[in-house]
């Protein structure tokens, strides 16, 4: 059967104002809370920022047969003779071009001869770096990431048999107290900041610990931050081999995809991270930046130029070099990662974490990825829900990500203070997984299994660690089980569905600044949800979906703009409620035959759930993005799921 959704042209129109009103203010009053606190994460002395928010470990788990990494040493034993006082400095220094590059040095307490490991942080787009590690997270947590930070630093709460790590964090340029525009992370601009920060470091942090790497003394250093924090990792990497481990969170694969899918510009966010920069970027962005986004608000099409050149500012450019981006370059083969990424962030999405994961491991097979429930949400315009609230109660701080990972593993693989017998799960701080990757492959595995040197005791760190959607307020997550070649069953697919019965839709402005069904400005704005005939089986389905979809006219072509129609999935349960899975939506432009990835998805089925198509009109993620005249268009789509995973504990045969 076919089904409609149509407003009245009055009813548009008031809506229209109202949501642009809406919207407007938040963004501008409220941006950092409504995308999470994503871009400010600047933590004061008195503790700053809040945000509510042994057993044996398999070796399968922790990586136990990874080769033993050489003893540190110092470049200059005569300059580490004296013993390092811990400290906290504010550096300002000049990168290539003479532009000042603020700094936070974290010194820790070290004695005479002691080498140790740099950790390297920068904030997400809009913030500016962390000036201070003093917080107490038994009353508040930090941005997750920063609480490892902590913990490498090791002054506060200090573990005995750990020396402390050097930490640095910098403000990118365009942002806080540095100088300079904002370019998003171009290699040959804010690459060449990363280098000043590491040349700046090997000529004045005495203790800082060496290896030699090809016969030459490579200073061993870690990285960490997430979104914008993420991508100037990946970035540095790319440019500088002095890095030898890290922890990207919640960034990008291909900003083209994140920013301006199948061209149509993300322009919520687009706006929205403007907004949310005032205080830091003051406004300080290039030139390009500005016109693109211009465009995206105006015509709706961003210049070719300018969309190159971002997807040349991401792992695609080092990933893909059939992708022919003016930045390609070589990927660096001896770098493991850690990537996490958010099933919910509807910035950058959990297929994003994939092609990140995947493409890092070809050429690393110690790189590892962990898929949360959250990430960059809009929750304060009521397009998402808070994931604050959804947390409350499970132990859980929200700062970004979930602070907790409730791992579903047997008893022998959970360290016996962490395992909740009652439900088969390991209850894992987020922190320490990301602490212990960087132990495992800075300082070495034998520490890495040391709760004497962690500070706690060792957990789970499986190669593939998948929160799934299962409806409970502290989601399950499962280890995935590799198939028979070693490989995580992440790019494998079942059957396509049957295409279904064409659907009418009226593209634009439908409502209030929602779309989204779990939300409560919705109401006005219901997606269309269509049964597909191969989705109601029960299981764990991680991976990307694919989507072959048809989009035809009604009645002769009169429109005078192609029609922008979003496509994504829902998830119906057992009790008959539905939801858009994961919040998440990819637009289509045009008439015609689409062959599309859909965001990625991480979800647990159980008896008498099932997948289904999603169908919108008009999304608020894509702000302005939208037929301003409506268009009444028929739609059709076959969708192909990935297969089923397994998970070591057998969670998901149930």
């Amino acid at each position: 059967m076919s089904s409609t959704v149509i407003f009245s042209t009055h009813a548009r129109r008031v809506l229209w104002r109202v949501s642009v009103a809406m919207s407007c203010v938040a963004l501008l009053a409220g941006l950092s809370a409504c995308m999470s606190g994503s871009d400010s994460n600047s933590i004061n002395a008195s503790g700053g920022q809040v945000s509510s928010s042994g057993s044996n470990v398999g070796a399968s788990e922790t990586g136990a047969n990874a080769t033993a990494l050489p003893t540190m040493f110092v470049k200059d034993p005569a300059k580490a003779a004296q013993p390092e006082t811990a400290r906290v400095e504010q550096v300002t220094i000049n990168s290539f071009d003479g532009t000042p590059i603020a700094m936070t040095v974290y010194y820790p307490a070290l004695p005479a001869g002691q080498a140790t490991p740099l950790l390297l942080h920068s904030h997400g787009f809009g913030g500016s770096r962390t000036q201070s590690l003093d917080f107490d997270e038994a009353s508040q947590t930090s941005e997750i990431g920063i609480d490892a930070m902590q913990v490498a630093y090791n002054q506060k709460n200090p573990v005995a048999a750990r020396p402390g790590w050097y930490v640095i964090s910098y403000d990118q340029r365009g942002h806080g107290d540095s100088g300079g525009t904002v370019s998003i992370l171009d290699p040959n601009i804010e690459g060449k900041d990363f280098k000043a920060v590491l040349d700046w470091a090997e000529a004045n942090l005495t203790h800082l610990g060496y290896r030699n790497k090809n016969n030459t003394p490579n200073p061993v250093v870690g990285t960490i931050g997430r979104s914008y924090g993420g991508a100037f990792q990946l970035m540095g990497a790319g440019v500088d081999n002095r890095v030898d481990a890290m922890v990207p969170d919640g960034t990008w694969y291909d900003l083209r995809y994140s920013l301006d899918p199948q061209g149509v510009p993300k322009t919520a966010y687009l706006d929205g991270l403007v907004a949310a920069g005032a205080q830091s970027n003051r406004g300080r962005y290039a030139p390009f930046l500005l016109q693109g986004l211009l465009e995206a608000n105006t015509t709706g099409t961003v210049d070719d130029t300018i969309v190159k050149r971002l997807g040349s500012q991401g792992s695609i450019s080092y990933c893909d070099l059939s992708a022919n981006l003016p930045n390609g370059m070589t990927l660096k083969s001896d770098i493991p990662a850690l990537f996490i990424q958010g099933a919910k962030d509807v910035l950058f999405n959990i297929r994003e974490g994939i092609q990140n994961f995947e493409c890092y491991r070809r050429v690393n097979q110690n790189s590892k990825v962990i898929f949360t429930k959250y990430g960059h949400t809009l929750n304060s315009l009521y397009i998402q829900n808070d994931p604050a609230a959804d947390l409350a109660g499970t132990g859980a701080k929200y700062a970004f990500n979930e602070s907790l990972i409730w791992l579903k593993t047997n008893a022998s693989a959970c360290p016996a203070s962490l395992y909740d017998t009652k439900t088969g799960r390991c209850v894992i701080p987020l922190k320490d997984m990301m602490f212990q990757f960087l132990v495992q492959h800075l300082i070495g595995q034998q520490q890495a299994n040391s709760a004497d040197y962690l500070g706690f005791d060792p957990v789970p760190l499986p190669e593939v660690t998948a929160v799934l959607e299962d409806g409970q307020k502290d989601p399950t997550a499962i280890a995935v089980k590799t198939n028979a070649s070693g490989k995580p069953d992440l790019d494998e697919k079942g059957a396509p569905s049957d295409f279904t019965a064409p659907t009418q839709v009226v593209t634009g402005i439908a409502g209030f600044p929602s779309g989204l069904s779990s939300t409560q400005g919705s109401q006005l704005a219901q997606p269309i949800f269509v049964d597909l005939n191969n989705t109601q089986q029960q299981g764990c389905f991680v991976g990307v979906p694919k989507a072959t979809v048809k989009v035809d006219p009604v009645g002769p072509l009169g429109s005078p703009e192609p029609p922008i129609v979003f496509v994504g999935l829902g998830i119906k349960r057992a009790d008959g409620t539905q939801q858009v899975l994961h919040d998440q939506i990819t637009p289509i432009k045009g008439y015609g035959t689409f062959n599309l990835d859909l965001p990625g998805i991480s979800v647990l089925l159980k008896a008498g759930d099932k997948i289904t198509l999603n169908l919108q009109g008009y999304n608020p993620v894509f702000l302005t993005s939208f037929n301003r005249v409506p268009v009444p268009v028929t739609v059709s789509a076959s969708v192909t799921l990935p297969a089923k995973v397994r998970d070591s504990a057998g969670l998901c045969a149930q």
